[in-house]
């Protein structure tokens, strides 16, 4: 085995593509052979290519900015996939970080296992601003060329990757002005996830004064627009990130949320469809639609988006609150109860879903138990609308 400090660097195209390219051009400008996939995953066998990647360098980079753990959670992400393939190979883990990411999102995103193993390791900040001797710092101290077993790729998978790197070395060097957008965009997905959508609004709205090409970033301040309520904002932002990147998924998914609230249900749709087209596995999307397909009548529509949520996501409260909402409007009460109660075992604190429980029981003329549900509705929420009505059944059928 010869020593040496090849990396393969792991990252999340919409979160963090500028800064991927940057560290994949400082390394490679100081003969560090580096690899990323540079467009997503391809059809076929480029998959099993990039596992082939990780197996041939002894370092593995992941780059965590706000963004880039979420979706870990979603079957089959590749981010994921690729971390737990280094982590079973025994690859030396050298983690960057932007300075906005949440550190608590490995907990949160990661499996216990690998977000153990992820935290063994220093993790070093590159701050956009100071990115050169940031990545430096990480040369000098941490891929340094070390003796681990790897497994050369064939002779066709190389030929393809030397495609890549190819395509690659093409591209021209990312600016001080790209990395800047990037910062905005990583600030604003940080006070997105706060909730601060005035100030996600604004870090977006800067960095795509800066890049005004990056449909991602179109895609987010649609989002926060829709987290503050200006719907037509939304959907301004949406066609424009769609107009940059036809397939962009969570443009479409933004988008169908501001036409459900504006009342478009065929819009909604339409919009979700096309977002799970372009990313099946995102479990937001069905539960959309299916309650586009519950407010137009069509149940089975919507029960049957609601199932699909749930199993790709079976966490998923909501999803099981509104299956129950799709199946009490059938008929089917038994069906709503055990999803009603379902959404209260992952959510303890669900208030409307305790509301429909109890009246479900109602509608079966189980009034202790629809006392019950009312009792811990008016527990947690002492001033629901319903409240009088609650405590009247509570005082007649409570005992």
């Amino acid at each position: 085995m010869t020593a040496n400090n090849d990396v393969f660097i792991n990252y999340r195209r919409t979160a963090s593509a500028y800064v991927a390219l940057a560290i994949y051009q400082e390394l490679r400008a100081h003969s560090i052979d580096s690899f990323y996939d540079i467009e997503g995953i391809d059809s076929g066998q480029f998959g099993n290519i990039i596992l082939s990647q990780i197996a041939a360098r002894p370092y593995f980079m992941p780059i965590l900015t706000p963004g880039t753990l979420e979706r870990c959670k979603e079957p089959g992400d590749w981010v994921l996939r690729e971390m737990e393939h280094a982590m079973q190979l025994g690859r030396v883990f050298v983690p960057v970080h932007t300075p906005e990411f949440n550190f608590k999102d490995i907990d949160t995103y990661l499996p216990p296992v690998l977000a153990t193993h992820l935290k063994s390791y220093n993790m070093m900040e590159i701050p956009q601003r100071f990115f050169k001797y940031a990545i430096q710092d990480v040369r000098e101290r941490f891929l340094k060329p070390i003796t681990l077993q790897t497994t050369a790729p064939s002779t066709a998978d190389a030929a393809i990757v030397a495609q890549k790197q190819d395509a690659l070395a093409a591209k021209p060097l990312v600016t001080e002005k790209q990395l800047t957008a990037q910062e905005y965009f990583v600030r604003g997905l940080s006070k997105k996830e706060n909730e601060d959508w005035d100030g996600a609004i604004a870090d977006y709205t800067e960095a795509i004064r800066l890049d005004p090409r990056n449909a991602e970033t179109y895609a987010r301040r649609a989002g926060a627009r829709y987290g503050k309520g200006d719907l037509d904002g939304t959907i301004s932002d949406c066609t424009e990130a769609i107009r940059l990147d036809p397939h962009n998924a969570n443009a479409y998914h933004n988008c169908a949320l501001a036409r459900e609230a504006k009342g478009d249900l065929d819009g909604t749709i339409s919009d979700c469809t096309e977002a799970i087209r372009l990313n099946p596995q995102n479990a937001y999307s069905y539960d959309c639609r299916g309650d586009a397909r519950k407010a137009k009548g069509d149940l089975d529509g919507a029960i049957a988006d609601y199932t699909e949520a749930i199993r790709l996501d079976p966490q998923y409260a909501i999803a099981y609150n509104d299956r129950g909402d799709a199946r009490e409007a059938k008929g089917d009460l038994d069906g709503a109860i055990a999803d009603y109660t379902e959404a209260i075992r992952l959510n303890s604190q669900y208030v409307s879903a305790y509301i429909h429980r109890g009246n479900v029981h109602h509608a079966k003329k189980d009034y202790k138990r629809t006392a019950a549900d009312y009792r811990k509705v008016l527990e947690l929420d002492p001033n629901n609308s319903q409240a009088q009505v609650m405590r009247g059944y509570i005082k007649r059928w409570g005992n």
